[in-house]
């Protein structure tokens, strides 16, 4: 035994490790006589209970913690080189109506650090209408409007597809968007196989968000497999199908909810695929997922992970190899919980997200602007988002490590927890007939909305916070500047392009544009994407296309489609309304504190009311503290507010509330008068002497705000 053995085997004999009960007394010591399981525990929307510390222990009953990256189910990442061979591609959305606009801001973009461009696409175009036949608010709503061969053409213009990958948010228009893609990367003269990218094919997901398909669910299939075959031969760098989370993410599904759903969804696209005449590991690799990232850092972290266990599990239960087990994950940042009060917190609350998607091993991202609630995002937002990303791979060294959450105690343990969790519901839903049937029936929806109402009631007691919106509000701020697109005129400059467009043709070309078209009428599955190329070619449009595709589709049966919401919003519609009565009135809704004594022993009460009223929009007036209540009735009747909070010790409240209640009432027998701190057994006192409320840690701050604005007309 050498020296150095010695001396560390006496350092541990001299200071033994402390024992978990010993952590435990110390903890419920520092608790003063609060419960610790029910303080020091917490349970996640998710229905996990975490614990508040985790010990080496948990890891014995893990083995997946001694596997490799690269091996045995991919928990520790597909790669067995991490982000050391590859970083994950800078995906950054450009939600921009024309292709021009698009044009300008992909080249500044991928000048600046982006290196793959991830394409979403305009109502009109996932509907496969031309811009002259689609409705008003489809055309440029919500992403770029593709109609031509000239439209793309124009998108990307200058832009190297060799040099980047390419990722187009298709849904239901992967036949004839992903033909137009091809016919153009034709014309450059580009070798397909070279081509990295996705069309993000994903019917399932276009329901469950719209409530309806313009065709059949199996027809959407049959051409999701013609695509998925056509690029497995011809563009292996491609995936055809998606499967995106994003419309439960947003629904407020929590995280086991969703991977449970993208394993779901994920196993109908495999075996729709294999009926359809694919090999299970050809099916597979034509699958690219695109997670939601929400802000619980580690479940976030876990999610991921546990993605790429699960999701090698169903691949070999269908007889996948252990290539084809790898899921391929994009990331994009969650909506859900985003505001547009304080919208700068969101770059904070983005860069968390991105960091906990990272650290998990993504193979791609898409950061969210700070404003994408409020507007369209401009150069300086763009700029933000993009360097989110390119910070955390340049400066934060996550590139130099595989797997860096791998070996934590908390994080392993949550991990495994994820994996069982997540499994149960994707055996619940394949035992409900599959996702389709799952979201048919309405289970899917009823699941998401109890979460979400679980989620809206936690932040309304402010059990959960929301910073700049039912915490820590900022009156002062002011409302970003709109920038939302004029959609009427784009689809007037849209309809008449195109139109122009089917002028310039001649005779011959007309000719060659209707013989292309009767062509995919009679052409067989396996021909079907070359004949919709040669269309495009000649001058076809995506809605040509698109109807002689779907001639004979019948609609599917309508659903209840998810209720996309923000968390925030029903607390920004109190801030609103309490805005424009402001404009209107020349004063915001006031409160006036009552506050008792000197400062010290208000000061606790006065700051927690200010809080809490402040975030429904309240104008809290402060005052010093009084020392008898015909001062307090003085200053409160000159304040011109119609509501009081009465702020003090317990102690004052004994002693002097219920004079300070009878001549507030006296003078002000209209004046609404709330206690600041839990009454408890003198409520009934209390209120004979005039309270009308009282609020405490435990009140709803969101009904309780809601309900005093109502009363002073303000909603």
């Amino acid at each position: 035994m050498n020296q150095d053995t010695k001396t560390k085997e006496k350092l541990l004999t001299e200071f033994p490790a402390s024992t978990a009960e010993e952590w435990r007394e110390a903890a419920e010591k520092l608790l003063k006589g609060k419960p610790f399981d029910k303080v020091m525990t917490q349970q996640t929307p998710e229905g996990i209970r975490l614990e508040p510390i985790f010990r080496k222990e948990v890891l014995d009953t893990l083995s997946a913690v001694e596997t490799l990256p690269g091996f045995d189910g991919y928990l520790r990442g597909t790669d067995a080189a991490g982000y050391k061979n590859e970083p994950w591609e800078i995906a950054q959305e450009l939600p921009y109506g024309t292709a021009s606009e698009f044009n300008a801001a992909a080249r500044a973009d991928l000048m600046r650090g982006q290196n793959s461009l991830n394409i979403i696409l305009d109502i009109a175009t996932l509907k496969g209408l031309d811009p002259d036949t689609a409705k008003a608010g489809e055309v440029g709503s919500c992403g770029l409007s593709l109609a031509c061969l000239k439209d793309i053409e124009t998108a990307f213009d200058q832009i190297l597809p060799e040099a980047i990958s390419v990722h187009i948010r298709t849904g239901c228009a992967g036949l004839s968007v992903g033909a137009l893609f091809f016919a153009w990367l034709k014309k450059q003269g580009v070798d397909l196989k070279k081509v990295k990218g996705s069309l993000g094919m994903d019917p399932v997901a276009v329901q469950a968000a719209a409530g309806h398909l313009s065709a059949s669910m199996s027809e959407l299939l049959d051409e999701q497999s013609i695509a998925a075959k056509y690029c497995a031969k011809e563009a292996p760098g491609i995936r055809a199908v998606g499967v995106s989370t994003l419309p439960y993410h947003q629904a407020g599904a929590s995280s086991v909810e969703e991977l449970g759903i993208a394993l779901a969804g994920g196993a109908y696209y495999l075996s729709a695929m294999i009926e359809r005449g694919l090999s299970v590991d050809e099916a597979a690799e034509q699958i690219r997922f695109s997670f939601a990232i929400g802000p619980n850092f580690f479940m976030e972290i876990a999610k991921i992970r546990a993605a790429r266990v699960l999701w090698a599990q169903v691949v070999q239960a269908f007889g996948g190899n252990a290539e084809s087990q790898k899921i391929k994950m994009h990331a994009r940042t969650g909506l859900y919980n985003k505001t547009q009060q304080d919208p700068y917190v969101n770059m904070l609350r983005t860069t968390t997200e991105a960091l906990s998607a990272a650290i998990a091993g993504v193979d791609s991202m898409c950061v969210g602007n700070f404003d994408e609630a409020s507007r369209v995002p401009d150069t300086f937002s763009r700029r933000i988002s993009r360097n989110t990303q390119i910070i955390l791979q340049e400066e934060c060294e996550l590139t130099a490590v595989v797997d860096p959450a791998g070996g934590s105690w908390a994080v392993e343990w949550l991990t495994n927890e994820v994996c069982e969790k997540s499994w149960d519901f994707f055996k619940t839903i394949e035992a409900k007939g599959g996702i389709a049937n799952a979201l048919a029936s309405g289970f899917i929806q009823k699941t998401v909305e109890k979460t979400a109402a679980g989620n809206s009631q936690l932040l309304a007691s402010r059990r959960s916070s929301l910073v700049g919106t039912n915490v820590y509000p900022n009156l002062e701020e002011k409302p970003l500047e709109e920038h939302v697109p004029d959609y009427a005129k784009i689809r007037e400059l849209r309809a008449h392009a195109i139109a122009s467009a089917r002028m310039e043709l001649d005779e011959a070309s007309d000719a060659r544009v209707m013989e292309a078209l009767a062509t995919i009428v009679d052409a067989s599955s396996d021909a079907l994407v070359p004949a919709l190329i040669e269309a495009l070619e000649a001058g076809a449009t995506i809605g040509e296309v698109s109807k002689t595709i779907r001639a004979q589709a019948k609609p599917e049966a309508p659903i209840q489609p998810l209720a996309s919401r923000r968390l925030a919003t029903d607390y920004e519609a109190m801030r609103k309304a309490s805005a424009r009565f402001a404009a209107e009135t020349g004063r915001a809704p006031a409160i006036f504190l009552t506050n008792l004594g000197p400062l010290r022993r208000h000061k606790a009460r006065a700051d927690f009311t200010k809080g809490f009223f402040e975030t429904g929009g309240f104008e809290v007036i402060s005052p010093a503290g009084f020392e008898n209540p015909k001062d307090a009735v003085v200053a409160l009747t000159e304040s011109g507010a119609g509501i009081t909070v009465v702020c003090g010790t317990d102690d004052d409240y004994v002693g002097s509330f219920a004079d300070y209640a009878r001549a507030i009432k006296t003078a002000l027998p209209e004046m609404q008068i709330i206690l600041a701190g839990d009454p408890g057994d003198n409520e009934n006192a209390y209120r004979e002497a005039g309270m009308d409320d009282s609020i405490f840690i435990k009140s709803n701050n969101y009904e309780l705000n809601r309900r005093y604005l109502t009363g002073l007309g303000v909603l």
